[in-house]
């Protein structure tokens, strides 16, 4: 079952397993020789939680995949606490170029992020249906474009229950004209969920 998977990976991928008898380790990140692949992914149940995909390597709790669709394409990491397709992350964009990298390790995680919260929508602007639509979209909500215009009057609204908000700043880093819009619930009122000093949004 592996090595059909195998056959299905980038081919930069498949040469560089080819070429090598155990694993590497690199930077904390083990990459797994063909071997281990088969234990790995089997304990780790990737078949189950991302079928189509290959774990080829960990750092630490945090499991590297790539897709076995024939096309290559990224390299992606997610938390093996929380594996899925929505949990994947890029870690660059082809295994050939992570691979001239030195199999440089994921990002830390941000710590002043809690895993889940509520998160709101604020101040967009009372005639900007559109850039609501667009918060629709990357929330995956399910509200009826009549209703756009109500929600821009009553600010700040919730708009999704126990969001995951690692995702959900992952995927603010495409969309920056939504940050200033998207708040998440402390203890202590609303916080924004991307910062305004964070450097990424400089």
């Amino acid at each position: 079952m592996v090595e059909q998977l195998v056959s299905r990976t980038d081919a930069a991928y498949q040469r560089w397993l080819a070429s090598i008898a155990d694993d590497v380790v690199a930077d904390g990140v083990v990459m797994y020789c063909l071997d281990s692949l088969l234990e790995r992914n089997t304990t780790y149940g990737i078949g189950e939680w991302l079928p189509g995909y290959l774990m080829i390597g960990q750092e630490g709790d945090r499991g590297l995949v790539l897709r076995c669709d024939g096309g290559g394409g990224p390299v992606f990491w997610a938390d093996l606490g929380g594996l899925g397709e929505v949990d994947l992350a890029v870690l660059a964009p082809a295994f050939e170029v992570w691979r001239r990298s030195g199999f440089a390790p994921p990002p830390d995680p941000q710590p002043d992020l809690p895993p889940t919260a509520d998160v709101y929508v604020d101040k967009v602007p009372a005639d900007a249906v559109r850039l609501l639509a667009q918060v629709r979209k990357l929330l995956g909500t399910d509200w009826r474009f009549g209703d756009l215009k109500g929600l821009l009057a009553v600010q700040p609204f919730l708009a999704v229950r126990s969001a995951r908000l690692f995702a959900l700043r992952r995927d603010l880093e495409y969309a920056p004209e939504l940050r200033p819009h998207l708040l998440y619930a402390t203890d202590c009122g609303l916080e924004a969920l991307w910062p305004a000093d964070n450097p990424e949004s400089r």
